[in-house]
């Protein structure tokens, strides 16, 4: 069915095809796997305004989903691109996330012909780990500033998530997407905004209203 998608794209001028990637490219979610391994060996002081000490998987559960992005991406500060490269390893490894195959293959025909971009509510660091994985080199995401190669715990710019994901294209393309798909409701103010959108249709289990 998704695959239906390409003879509308053809129609189209070159342009940015943009994938979600969590629950979309990948079952599962990248942001939430690491945040998990960071928790269990001791958040950043900088997480704790979010998250607290005593529940912080539960605090997690409670916030916004804009709110989420955000705590999830300052928790990996301290890190550095190496360390978050071994963490994506191991949560590929032990099945914290696994490539969706078809919508990998989806990613690969559109960009026969079009620029395919991951823009993720997950930290941008994650997504450039997790796309090198999938043979996807252009990434954006919630971008934490960084420092003599050490991430910070403060966020530089958008946070891409709901409505953040539209002014992340305006800002990174300049122009509507050809083509965007997601798999949750706050990715629906992107796939509008696409000449053409797709959901996959489902988060967490359940049908969601798609286009």
């Amino acid at each position: 069915m998704l695959f239906r998608s390409l003879a509308a794209l053809d129609a189209l001028p070159p342009g940015d095809a943009v994938f979600d990637l969590d629950g979309t490219l990948i079952h599962h979610d990248i942001g939430e796997a690491a945040l998990k391994r960071v928790i269990a060996r001791g958040l950043p002081s900088a997480a704790t305004r979010w998250l607290g000490t005593e529940d912080p998987w539960g605090r997690y559960q409670d916030l916004d989903p804009v709110t989420q992005c955000e705590a999830a991406a300052v928790a990996l500060a301290g890190l550095t691109r190496a360390e978050v490269g071994d963490m994506v390893d191991a949560c590929l490894a032990d099945g914290d996330i696994v490539p969706n195959a078809a919508i990998c293959e989806l990613a690969a025909r559109i960009g026969l012909r079009h620029r395919v971009w991951i823009l993720t509510g997950s930290a941008e660091v994650l997504g450039i780990e997790v796309g090198r994985r999938l043979g996807i080199t252009n990434v954006r995401g919630v971008r934490l500033v960084e420092r003599d190669g050490i991430l910070g715990d403060r966020v530089d710019g958008i946070v891409s998530c709901a409505e953040g994901k539209v002014r992340a294209s305006w800002v990174y393309f300049g122009r509507r997407p050809v083509f965007a798909i997601g798999d949750s409701p706050w990715d629906l103010h992107l796939i509008r905004l696409a000449h053409v959108g797709r959901t996959t249709g489902r988060i967490a289990g359940m049908e969601f209203p798609g286009i």
